[in-house]
């Protein structure tokens, strides 16, 4: 019988802009069950999650393409749920798509949480030092310094978004960085695609680590 994977989102489902690389590195006829933490949600309820003073702040896809932010804090509870439904409906591992750092769910299944692994796999590769960080909004610099050191690196970030994307924008936020001595960039936002990636690599002569190529990669090591 094919196994199901649980894929939450921060957003709104479906993810036509992710799960086909999310597909890729499962194995040939894994279901995937989506979840939105944005899912069915009304207009004003969406804007009661609105990140205030003190918040953490996360972005995400909505349905129509669109992007919307929301406080991590206010969420978490709406994840768990999400985590509950996936209980429920069978899964055999979940997926949370957001590199933000979040607490640990209950969950007697396996849960990836990108933040972990990404935060992880870039310290087994560089060990430690100056690191490059592209994120999708300038509000989210001062918690991606805190992540990243947590992990032992001295983040640089600089700004631009997947989901109003701009090349434009790429290059010159990737130029910026191309001046300080750091040993990568990361496109730390489950949200950057193959294809942003090579246009950031197309300008720069430091490695580019995409976080879905890290993160769906060791999960289909898990199916």
């Amino acid at each position: 019988m094919p196994k199901m994977v649980g894929v939450i989102t921060i957003g709104q489902t479906p993810r036509v802009d992710m799960i086909q690389d999310i597909r890729k590195h499962l194995p040939e006829g894994t279901r995937i069950l989506e979840k939105g933490v944005l899912d069915g949600k009304t207009v004003k309820e969406i804007q009661e999650l609105l990140p205030e003073e003190g918040h953490t702040v996360l972005i995400s896809r909505m349905r129509n393409g669109e992007s919307a932010t929301m406080a991590k804090e206010k969420v978490i509870p709406i994840i768990q749920g999400l985590v509950d439904e996936l209980h429920r409906e069978g899964v055999s591992l979940i997926i949370l798509a957001c590199t933000g750092k979040f607490p640990l769910f209950k969950s007697e299944i396996p849960i990836i949480y990108p933040d972990h692994l990404l935060n992880f796999a870039v310290k087994g590769l560089l060990r430690e030092g100056p690191l490059a960080v592209i994120v999708p909004l300038p509000e989210q610099g001062g918690a991606i310094i805190d992540k990243w050191k947590e992990a032992g690196f001295h983040a640089i970030h600089a700004d631009s978004s997947p989901y109003e994307f701009s090349k434009e924008n790429m290059i010159e936020a990737v130029r910026r960085l191309d001046r300080f001595p750091a040993m990568a960039i990361v496109l730390d936002c489950m949200g950057y695609t193959e294809e942003m990636k090579s246009i950031a690599q197309a300008h720069t002569t430091k490695p580019v680590i995409l976080s879905r190529s890290v993160i769906f990669g060791l999960a289909g090591e898990l199916i």
